[in-house]
């Protein structure tokens, strides 16, 4: 589990064509982790880079469950932050599925304003799964509009 003090990072997935996909961005006071691999014990299948100079907590599976045992406020905090996560895909699934390209982009930019600013288009457009040529041209629309 990675909690993140102070930086920028993405979680991504790479694809058979080699292409990025990006599922998730943190900033400062966020949790970012490849929470499949943590809770199935089996290899990665997302990776997290740092997008800026950051600092990181981590705690260790092993050490995690032994916090769980002694101190159920611990084991209840992540068991939260764990249904938050299965809830915040489900809404990016179905949010990704239903919505314009340009909805998608003024939904992003209103639900995280610090990490458009942070963050090279190229990688929102990999979030939002579009071309950076596209997200380009949706950006100059609102611009023009």
């Amino acid at each position: 589990m990675r909690f993140i003090t102070n930086g920028c990072l993405k979680c991504y997935h790479i694809d058979e064509a080699g292409n990025e996909q990006i599922l998730q961005f943190g900033i400062e006071g966020w949790w970012i982790n490849d929470l499949y691999s943590y809770l199935t014990q089996t290899p990665a299948k997302y990776f997290i880079q740092a997008i800026e100079n950051s600092s990181l907590l981590q705690i260790e599976r092993n050490a995690l469950k032994k916090l769980y045992n002694e101190s159920p406020a611990i084991e209840r905090f992540f068991r939260i932050k764990i249904q938050n996560a299965y809830v915040a895909l489900q809404d990016r699934t179905i949010y990704s599925m239903s919505k314009s390209a340009k909805q998608r982009y003024l939904d992003f930019r209103t639900s995280y304003p610090n990490i458009d600013q942070r963050v090279p288009q190229y990688m929102v457009a990999s979030y939002l799964g579009i071309t950076p040529e596209f997200l380009s041209s949706i950006r100059n629309d609102i611009t023009n509009s």
